[in-house]
């Protein structure tokens, strides 16, 4: 219990001044039975013939309110009412499929230049992802390249890059493609995207000439293996250390596979440049191969693998993001922080475990099949019924993805059609694409001292400083308060506005009681403290004497500023 009620009281520390309270379980057991982490694959039976053998359905329970609100804040950049509404009439399985099946909303294509402007700029970029991610139907998508972005960091902050907003859309797309493919696809591309290989370095990166003093770059060779792949320890299926005679972890690699796999990064620079040296710079195709800068020796890649010396460049980098993509770390390794970046920080063994082996095959032989993992973690028993959860199953919800969910459902727009963002890293301590590191804004085993002592780890607490918080706080307030869009009676240009007139007709028509309860549907997947409901209604009386959008707005605001808000379960 006392873990539990440590990791309600960290919510708070991304809000000053919220109140607080419990939370209930009720309305969250679907009663599922039997294996929900695997997709429907028909087994035989041993008996029936191949040829003849009838699959029988499996019947998946339409969700509550409840269930599918839940559902929704894992599975989406933050839910509307509506959208809850409609997941309500299907199962969950039902509705996770309908979003496999969604097109792809495309960043890229969106981009819009500023007024006067013949090309794109940074703030264009940011505008682009607002843009794109709050009207996207394929909402899961959205969601699960949004983690990818924060595990295979690439960022514009501090560097060259942030001159090239169009290379890091198209990066951001290039997640977006491969969120529902095969892991090894996904690994590909990334290493041969331009600016993957500017940010880290692997680009232009050359063989090594002992005259000019030339090694080949490292960069890239560590990070593939430390923070994209495998991790510093090898794991077991269920993402614990191994641990050898002594009781010590046991590293996953030495400065030989660094070595091995900078050789690997040999020899690859910008597409169809005519110049190494000098090169014409397309941050948008993948990298191409000059054989002549790409080195000749030996190999030593893991498991102790070798590529043989005077292998082909092409060659070589497959068979190295093989050797990579093959490791027995990968599954548990990633999967794992799929599971933070989704639905829970701290996952039980068994949760990865089963996730995990989902990766290393999906049931039909196939491993890194990403839309298999992304099912295994949204229908595992831990994710769907918090009765079968571990008290501290549940994530601090991101900034990004809170101010996502209320711009969502008070359909936010502006006069000029832009969402100009100019200080995310102020506001909300963290940017899209845009991390002080290629660590991330926050690493999966960042512990603060309020967890101290326990085996929990709360990721997202690491940009909760006073900085984010307070920024946070106040844009909060002045995107509900100062930008409500029925009390403007002058051109607002570029100004972020939120529609609340929804809402008020709920308080008008049905009552404070009904529009709290609504938002506790909505925000809070129905559990919603009594406490906190009583807070709020408070809040109508206090607030009274001001207009009814203000009162809305003032709820609203006490409501994203509590820990229950910010504490996703």
């Amino acid at each position: 219990m006392i873990q539990g009620k440590a990791v309600v009281l960290l919510a708070s520390l991304f809000m000053l001044g919220a109140c607080g309270g419990g939370s209930s379980n009720e309305g969250n057991s679907p009663g599922y039975e039997g294996d929900q982490s695997r997709p429907p694959i028909s087994q035989p039976d041993g008996k029936t013939p191949p040829d003849q053998v009838v699959e029988t359905p499996i019947i998946y329970p339409q969700m509550s309110v409840a269930q599918a609100s839940r559902l929704l804040h894992q599975g989406t950049l933050g839910p509307t009412g509506a959208e809850i509404t409609a997941a309500s009439k299907l199962s969950a399985h039902a509705w996770i499929y309908d979003q496999f099946s969604q097109p792809i909303t495309y960043h890229l294509p969106l981009l819009k230049f500023s007024p006067g402007k013949d090309q794109a700029g940074y703030i264009n970029r940011i505008d682009t992802w607002w843009r794109a991610s709050l009207s996207a139907p394929d909402q899961l998508r959205q969601r699960v390249a949004f983690a990818l972005s924060q595990i295979f960091v690439v960022s514009d902050t501090g560097n060259n890059l942030r001159s090239q907003p169009e290379g890091m859309l198209n990066y951001y797309d290039l997640l977006l493609t491969h969120s529902f493919g095969n892991y090894r696809d996904l690994l590909e591309a990334v290493t041969l995207s331009p600016v993957m290989g500017t940010y880290l370095s692997h680009l232009g990166n050359e063989k090594a000439n002992v005259e000019l003093n030339i090694r080949p770059d490292e960069n890239y060779a560590r990070e593939v293996m430390q923070l994209f792949t495998i991790g510093l320890e090898q794991l077991n299926l269920d993402g614990t250390p191994k641990r050898d005679s002594k009781g010590n972890t046991i590293a996953t690699y030495d400065q030989s596979q660094i070595e091995g796999f900078a050789r690997i990064f040999t020899g690859w620079t910008f597409a169809d440049t005519t110049s190494w040296k000098y090169p014409q710079k397309d941050y948008l195709k993948p990298m191409q191969v000059w054989p002549k800068y790409h080195s000749e020796f030996e190999k030593a890649l893991l498991n102790d693998a070798i590529v043989a010396a005077n292998e082909g460049p092409e060659n070589a980098l497959k068979l190295g993001l093989d050797n990579l993509f093959h490791h027995e770390n990968v599954g548990p390794f990633i999967g794992k922080q799929l599971i933070q970046r989704l639905t829970s920080s701290n996952p039980s063994p068994n949760y990865v475990a089963r996730v995990a082996r989902i990766f290393n095959d999906n049931g039909q032989g196939v491993r890194g099949d990403l839309k298999a993992v992304v099912y295994a973690i949204l229908m595992d028993e831990e994710a769907r019924d918090l009765s079968q959860s571990p008290e501290d199953f549940g994530k601090l919800k991101e900034p990004l993805l809170q101010t996502m969910q209320l711009w969502r459902e008070l359909n936010a727009y502006s006069e000029s059609g832009y969402f100009l963002t100019w200080d995310l890293a102020s506001s909300h301590g963290q940017v899209p694409l845009g991390s002080p590191s290629v660590f991330n804004f926050y690493r999966p085993d960042y512990q603060p001292l309020t967890l101290a002592g326990s085996n929990l780890v709360a990721p997202e607490a690491q940009i909760a400083n006073s900085v984010a918080s307070i920024g946070l706080l106040n844009h909060h307030y002045s995107s509900l308060v100062w930008r409500i869009a029925s009390t403007k009676d002058q051109p607002t240009g570029d100004q972020i506005l939120v529609n609340l007139l929804p809402h008020v007709q709920i308080l008008e028509q049905q009552g404070a009681t009904a529009l709290v309860e609504y938002y506790n549907q909505v925000f809070l997947s129905e559990q919603m403290s009594e406490g906190l409901k009583q807070e709020l209604l408070r809040v109508f009386d206090w607030a009274s004497k001001y207009d009814v959008e203000y009162q809305v707005a003032y709820c609203l605001f006490l409501i994203v500023v509590s820990p229950e808000y910010t504490y996703q379960r």
